[in-house]
């Protein structure tokens, strides 16, 4: 990644954070865009320019290209379920040191908004879609129909696991309540 990328990328997590800050103490809907540029230091141009919509400012992160990194690593000695949950978890690692509080805040304000938890089905669409590519590339699973019940199952995993780590206010590791997640798949594959 060159200097100008890590530059553009530092300066979105200083928006976003901005953003975040200001949406958990005024409400999402009665902070304007222009709000958080000036509070962040950056233009309105500059805001719609890096994020697109207002939605986004909650929504973006850069987690994703190195977490399917990771969990394309874990395709080789893992099945479909178990290498997402360990390429989460490995990543997890990393995030949680560097960025709990913002991700907390994140994930309470998208199940708290109507408005982000409906622009947020478009992030779990692509990451379905990502996965399901990942298991193709991998050569796993007879068809396309099971890797993307593979991939549906696994972000509906995350989902949950994200909604109960929240829900707790964050109190366990986010890791420990994914691998828990995950876990529970072993008791509905034995009941069903």
């Amino acid at each position: 990644m060159d200097v100008r990328t890590r530059r553009r990328l530092a300066d979105m997590k200083v928006v976003q954070q901005q953003a975040v800050e200001l949406f958990t103490t005024h409400g999402f809907d009665a902070v304007p865009v222009e709000r958080v540029a000036t509070t962040a230091g950056v233009s309105p141009v500059s805001v719609y320019r890096w994020f697109g919509t207002k939605e986004a400012l909650v929504l973006w992160d850069d987690y994703d290209p190195p977490l399917l990194a990771a969990i394309a690593r874990h395709l080789g000695d893992r099945g479909p379920l178990g290498a997402v949950r360990d390429g989460v978890v490995e990543e997890l690692d990393v995030v949680y040191d560097r960025d709990r509080e913002l991700v907390l805040a994140r994930t309470r304000l998208i199940h708290a908004e109507p408005a982000l938890r409906a622009a947020a089905t478009h992030g779990t669409t692509a990451m379905e879609e990502a996965l399901a590519g990942l298991y193709a590339d991998a050569g796993m699973g007879d068809d396309d129909a099971r890797r993307r019940v593979w991939a549906v199952v696994a972000v509906g995993v995350l989902r949950a696991a994200l909604d109960t780590w929240q829900r707790q206010d964050g109190r366990e590791s986010l890791a420990d309540v994914v691998t828990a997640a995950f876990a529970s798949l072993e008791v509905v594959a034995w009941t069903a």
